[in-house]
């Protein structure tokens, strides 16, 4: 597990371009439901889950939907303490996608349409605006399929944990299967010492991953650092992406 892997890349790339938190406990909620009640998707085993056909599965059952995205990243170390959050509301198409970040320092909301993209940094009564042609995706804030599953692939598939069925909860009337890993099994590589892992993955048996949490704790030569990673998707099917109010003005101002 590289260190840029796990400290710097979702908050980076978050702010380069520019409800969600909470422990999970227990496994019920589902009724009487067992494991031997469900279906396991694609990746998932009851010996352990194939992080990255997961994730395949997970993009893949939202083609075609809209849904609302969360992620939030918090990093504490000796030397600073940092939380970003991201909220996205994401079409059907991928044509229109509305998505705010912030971070400890500041705050941006970025709005696609099919040909443009619009960009809004900074609050109210300081805010400056960027409209540029839409471009292919490899640069875009989240990756193409805007499902979520590269941060999956990060801090859980290139890490080596491995995930095992533990039962069975109700998400919103969605029965989901619990994964649970920890950090038994989890590589270190490049001198980077893995000395705390733990997380949980809620699946659906068609494959949509509604909530991924990770707590990964590291050190290296006396530098000790925690980051907790957690990602959700709702409202499947049910997302409305809706104009800014700020669109306007980014036209206004970008055309001066």
């Amino acid at each position: 597990m590289r260190r840029k892997a796990l400290q710097l890349l979702a908050i980076s790339c978050l702010v380069a371009l520019a409800g969600c938190s909470g422990a999970l406990t227990g496994d019920g909620g589902a009724g009487e439901q067992s494991l031997e009640d469900v279906s396991y998707p694609a990746g998932v085993s009851e010996n352990g889950t194939n992080v990255s056909a997961l994730g395949e599965s997970h993009t893949e059952a939202l083609n075609g939907s809209s849904f609302a995205l969360g992620l939030d990243v918090n990093q504490s170390s000796s030397q600073s303490n940092r939380s970003t959050a991201l909220r996205a509301a994401v079409g059907p198409n991928r044509d229109n996608v509305r998505m705010n970040v912030s971070d400890t320092k500041r705050a941006m909301e970025l709005y696609t349409t099919a040909e443009q993209r619009y960009l809004r940094i900074g609050t109210d009564g300081d805010a400056t605006y960027q409209t540029s042609e839409r471009t292919s995706d490899g640069t875009s804030l989240v990756p193409s399929s805007y499902s979520g599953a590269s941060y999956l692939d990060r801090f859980a598939g290139q890490v080596g944990a491995n995930f095992t069925p533990t039962g069975v909860r109700d998400v919103d009337g969605t029965t989901v299967v619990v994964l649970r890993a920890d950090g038994s099994d989890v590589s270190a590589p490049d001198g980077t010492n893995v000395t705390d892992y733990n997380a949980t993955i809620l699946v659906d048996e068609q494959g949509v991953v509604h909530r991924f949490e990770a707590s990964i704790r590291t050190g290296r030569d006396d530098a000790a650092s925690r980051i907790s990673v957690t990602m959700t998707v709702s409202d499947v099917g049910e997302t409305a992406v809706e104009e800014p109010t700020w669109l306007d003005e980014a036209h206004n101002q970008t055309s001066n």
